[in-house]
């Protein structure tokens, strides 16, 4: 007869393979379940997420002209990632 008790030494297990990892940029430790070719950890990623979506709109854009290039860029959003304001409007 079972009465419900779980057992405490029990440990939960991930399914699959877990890759202990260093990240590139900052050099701390972390586990992932996917064997990455250039490791980054969350934090990292985040910071890096937050880079790319800040504009600065001081600079203008070398590529279309427009005003508001990406934070460390020196081109806007549009021209960066290739998606062409093609009349060259501004948004």
């Amino acid at each position: 007869m079972e009465l419900g008790f779980t057992n405490p030494f029990r440990r939960w297990r991930p399914k699959g393979s877990m890759y202990s990892l260093k990240c590139s940029q900052c050099g701390n430790g972390f586990l992932s379940s996917y064997s990455l070719e250039a490791p980054i950890c969350g934090s990292c990623m985040q910071a890096a997420k937050s880079l790319d979506s800040t504009i600065d709109y001081d600079i203008q854009c070398t590529t279309c002209g427009n005003k508001g290039v990406i934070y460390s860029k020196k081109q806007c959003h549009a021209c960066y990632f290739g998606l062409g304001n093609k009349d060259g409007e501004e948004k």
